[in-house]
C-alpha cells in the first residue's frame, strides 16, 4: 500500500506472487517520487510472469534490487543469479550479476561485476563472460573477457551515456581468430548516437601489420580503412595447403547505405608466393590493384598489375551479374616461355606458359566468355605436346554456376608418344574442336573432331560429371598406312571404324554398333563388359583374299565370340569360305573352328579343321587341356589326301613345347595351298621339342626326294639339325 505519514511516503508490504513466484519489499518515495529500499526476486519460473506482460519468456531469477540516494543522486544496486534464462532465440546459462548503477536517471555509471558460462543468439554462442565493472565519476570503467564463436577476446576501457550518446574509450583490447591476434594498438574512441557510431581512429595490430580504421557506420557508411604490412601468411589458417608469403597493404573507403555500400580499393601485395606458385616455380610476385565494388555496379577493376621476374600481366575492366561486364585479363612470359610444374611426384605435369588471355563481355548472370592459352610445350609421364595452342568460347556462360554453351579448339604442332602402335595415327600437327553446353552435373558434346595428317575422327554425346556415366557415337577415318603392319595387307588406302560407346555410374561399358570397313574388309559387332563378365560378338569378312595372297581367289567369313569371366572368358572363333582357288587348287567347304577357355592359370581350347582341296578331303584337329596344373596339346592332327601331320606336346608355363610332331608329305601341294602359297614336292620326318637346363632345343629330321617354290627347286635333300 502506499502510505503518507508527516511527509513522508513509502509503499509498504510491497508483494507479488504468481504460483512459486514471489516479488516482495518496502520503499520509501522521496520528494521526487524516486524509491529507497529493497526488493527481494525469487522467481523459479518466470514465464507466468511474462505472460503477464504479454511477453514469452523461460527461466529462473534470484537476488535483491537495492534503491539509495547517493550525494543526491539515485542509485541502484542489483545483486541476482539465475541457472538459466531464454526468450526467443536468446538464452543464457549461469548468471551472475552484482552490480551498481549510480545516478541511473541522468549519467548511469555502473560498478560491479557481470559473469555467466553461456550466451546464446541464434547461432552465435558466446562463453566464459567475466567483466568487471568500476565507476570513474560520470564513467563506467569496464574490463574483461569472453570467447565468442570460439574466438578468445578481451578489452578494457570506459564508458559514458549523457544526452542520448553512448561514448566509448578503449584502451586495450585483443582477439585470437584460428592462431591470427588482433589487438588495440593505441587508444581509441567512438561514440553512438541516433542509431550511428562514429569511430575516431581505432587502430588494430594484426599479425605484427596495422589497420586503422575511422568514420561512421549507421543507417549510412562513411568508413576509412587504411592496411599496412598485413602478412600474407595470415590466410594459411583460413587455406590448408596455402603457404602464403608476402606483405599486403592500402587503403579501403566504404559508403552509402549499410544495406547496400560502396567500397573502393587500393591494395598491394609484395613479395607474394604460394605453395602453388613455386611449385609452378614463379619467384616472388607483386601485386597492385585498384578499383572498387557495390552490388549494383559489380567489381569494376581500375586497374591491376601483376610482375614477377618470369610472369606479368594486367587486367581492367567490370564483372557485374546485374548489369554490363566488360573485363580482360592478360598473363604473359617474361621470357621465350615461364615452366611450370603441376601434378604429383608419381604424376607430373611440366608445361610451358607463352600467354593466357581471358575475356568477359556481355549482359548479367550469362555474359560471353572467351579464353586463349599459347604453350610451347606440355608433357607427361606418357606423353609430349609442342606447340600447343587453345581457345575457348561461349555465347553466355554462367559464372556463377559454370554453365552454358561453349565450343573449343585444341592444336598441336606435335605430339610425341611412346606407343609405336598410337604415335603413327597422331603424327603431324593436330587439331581438336568441340562444340557443346556445360550444365551442372553434365557436359553435353554436340559435335567434336580430331584431325591429322592420318586421322579423321568426329564424336558427340554426353559425360555425367555427377556419376562419370559416359554416352558417345565416335566415327574414325584413318589413312591404313599408319595402323600395324600386320594388318595393313588386307586394308585398303583408309580405314574407317565407329562405335556406340557407354559407360554405366557402376563403371559397365558397352560398345554396340561397332564396324569396321576397309575396302574389302568389313567387320560388325558390340561388346560389354559388366560386373566383370565379358560379352563379345564380332562377325566380318574378306571379300577378296587375294589381298592375302596374289595366287589366292575367293572371300572368307569369320565370327569371334566371348562370353564370361573378363579374366577367363570362353571363345568361340570360326572361320569359313564355300569355294577359295589357290595355285589352280579348288578349296570347298573350308571351315576352322576353335573353341576355349582364356585362362592363363588353366587354359583349354579345341581346335577343328574340315573341308575338301583339289577332291581330296581335309582333316584338322587339336586339344590344348590343363590337368593338375600341366598344359598339353593332346592328339594333334592334319591330313589333307595321303598327306599326314601328327603329334603330341607338352606346354611349361612359358608355353613352350616339348615332344614330337611327326612329318609324313607325299604330297605338299595341296598343304600349300591351304597356306594360299603354291608349292610342290614331298616331305617326311620328324620334329622334336626338347630343353636343355631350361633352354628350348628343336632337333629336325626330314628328307624329301624334290621340292619346289617359284623358281626355287631341290632334290634330294636330307636335314639333321639342332637349333639350340
Amino acid at each position: 500500500s502506499l502510505v503518507t505519514r508527516q511527509g513522508k511516503r513509502s509503499i509498504n508490504g510491497l508483494s507479488l506472487s504468481l504460483g512459486d513466484n514471489k516479488v516482495s519489499g518496502d520503499l520509501a518515495l522521496d520528494d521526487r517520487f524516486l524509491p529507497l529500499g529493497t526488493v527481494a526476486l525469487d522467481l523459479p519460473d518466470i514465464s507466468p510472469l511474462a505472460a503477464l506482460a504479454l511477453e514469452e519468456a523461460n527461466g529462473d531469477v534470484r537476488g535483491t534490487i537495492a534503491f539509495s540516494n547517493d550525494g543526491g543522486a539515485p542509485a541502484v544496486v542489483v545483486d541476482a543469479t539465475s541457472g538459466s534464462i531464454s526468450r526467443g532465440d536468446l538464452a543464457a546459462k549461469t548468471i551472475a550479476v552484482n552490480a551498481l548503477v549510480a545516478n541511473y536517471l541522468k549519467a548511469p555509471a555502473i560498478s560491479g561485476t557481470i559473469k555467466a558460462d553461456t550466451v546464446t543468439s541464434g547461432t552465435t554462442i558466446i562463453s566464459g563472460i567475466d567483466v568487471d565493472l568500476t565507476r570513474d565519476g560520470d564513467w563506467t570503467g569496464f574490463s574483461g573477457g569472453a570467447t565468442v564463436k570460439d574466438i578468445p577476446a578481451t578489452a578494457e576501457g570506459r564508458v559514458k551515456i549523457a544526452d542520448g550518446t553512448t561514448s566509448v574509450e578503449i584502451a586495450s583490447g585483443d582477439a585470437t581468430i584460428r592462431g591470427i591476434k588482433a589487438a588495440i594498438a593505441q587508444p581509441s574512441t567512438l561514440s553512438i548516437a541516433n542509431g550511428t557510431a562514429s569511430i575516431e581512429k581505432l587502430m588494430l595490430d594484426v599479425g605484427g601489420g596495422s589497420v586503422t580504421v575511422s568514420g561512421t557506420a549507421g543507417p549510412t557508411l562513411d568508413l576509412a580503412a587504411e592496411f599496412s604490412a598485413l602478412p600474407a601468411a595470415l590466410a594459411n589458417d583460413f587455406s590448408s595447403g596455402l603457404d602464403a608469403a608476402g606483405s599486403l597493404g592500402g587503403t579501403a573507403k566504404v559508403t552509402g547505405p549499410s544495406a547496400a555500400p560502396n567500397i573502393r580499393f587500393n591494395a598491394q601485395l609484395s613479395g607474394a608466393e604460394t605453395s602453388q606458385t613455386r611449385q609452378a616455380g614463379l619467384g616472388p610476385l607483386t601485386f597492385d590493384a585498384a578499383g572498387s565494388y557495390s552490388s549494383a555496379g559489380g567489381i569494376a577493376i581500375d586497374h591491376a598489375m601483376l610482375a614477377g621476374n618470369k610472369i606479368s600481366g594486367k587486367a581492367a575492366g567490370t564483372i557485374n551479374p546485374n548489369g554490363a561486364s566488360d573485363f580482360a585479363l592478360d598473363l604473359a612470359s617474361t621470357g621465350p616461355s615461364l615452366p611450370m610444374a603441376l601434378g604429383s611426384t608419381e604424376s607430373p605435369i611440366n608445361l610451358e606458359l607463352q600467354a593466357l588471355s581471358v575475356e568477359v563481355a556481355g549482359q548479367g548472370m550469362q555474359p560471353k566468355l572467351d579464353i586463349s592459352a599459347v604453350l610451347p610445350s606440355a608433357a607427361t609421364s606418357l606423353a609430349k605436346v609442342e606447340g600447343l595452342t587453345l581457345a575457348l568460347h561461349s555465347d553466355a556462360f554462367d559464372l556463377k554456376g559454370r554453365t552454358g554453351p561453349i565450343s573449343g579448339t585444341v592444336t598441336a604442332d606435335k605430339i610425341g608418344l611412346d606407343n609405336p602402335t598410337i604415335a603413327p595415327l597422331i603424327a603431324g600437327r593436330i587439331t581438336a574442336k568441340v562444340a557443346g553446353s556445360l550444365a551442372t552435373d553434365t557436359i553435353v558434346i554436340d559435335s567434336g573432331s580430331l584431325t591429322g595428317d592420318a586421322l579423321n575422327t568426329g564424336f558427340n554425346g554426353r559425360v555425367s560429371l555427377a556419376d562419370g556415366a559416359i554416352d558417345l557415337n565416335l566415327r574414325a577415318d584413318a589413312a591404313s598406312a599408319a595402323l600395324p603392319a600386320a594388318a595393313r595387307g588386307v586394308l585398303a588406302e583408309r580405314t574407317e571404324l565407329s562405335a556406340a560407346l557407354k559407360r554405366d555410374a557402376n563403371g559397365n561399358v558397352t560398345a554396340n554398333a561397332i564396324r569396321l570397313v576397309s575396302g574389302a574388309l568389313t567387320a560388325d559387332g558390340q561388346a560389354s563388359l559388366a560386373d566383370n563378365k565379358l560379352a563379345a560378338d564380332i562377325k566380318g569378312a574378306l571379300a577378296d583374299i587375294s589381298l592375302l595372297s596374289g595366287d589366292a581367289k575367293g572371300a572368307i567369313a569369320f565370327a569371334l565370340n566371348a562370353q564370361g569371366s573378363s579374366t577367363a572368358p570362353d571363345l568361340s572363333l570360326t572361320v569359313d569360305s564355300d569355294r577359295l582357288s589357290v595355285a589352280e587348287r579348288e578349296i570347298t567347304g573350308l571351315r576352322l573352328t576353335a573353341t576355349g577357355k582364356a585362362d592363363a592359370a588353366n587354359p583349354a581350347a579345341n581346335v577343328q579343321l574340315s573341308g575338301n582341296v583339289a577332291g581330296q578331303a581335309l582333316q584338322g584337329s587339336a586339344v590344348l587341356a590343363t590337368s593338375d596344373g600341366k598344359r598339353a596339346i593332346n592328339g594333334l592332327l592334319l591330313s589333307l589326301g595321303k598327306n599326314r601331320i601328327s603329334g603330341d606336346l607338352a606346354l611349361d608355363n612359358a608355353f613352350v613345347p616339348s615332344g614330337t610332331v611327326a612329318l609324313d608329305l607325299p604330297d605338299i601341294g595341296p598343304l600349300a595351298a591351304l597356306a594360299l602359297e603354291k608349292a610342290e614336292g614331298d616331305v617326311r620326318g620328324t620334329i622334336v621339342f626338347s630343353k636343355t637346363r631350361d633352354a628350348p632345343d628343336v632337333a629336325i629330321k626330314a628328307s624329301t626326294a624334290s621340292i619346289t617354290r617359284g623358281d626355287l627347286s631341290a632334290k634330294t635333300v636330307t636335314i639333321d639339325a639342332r637349333i639350340a
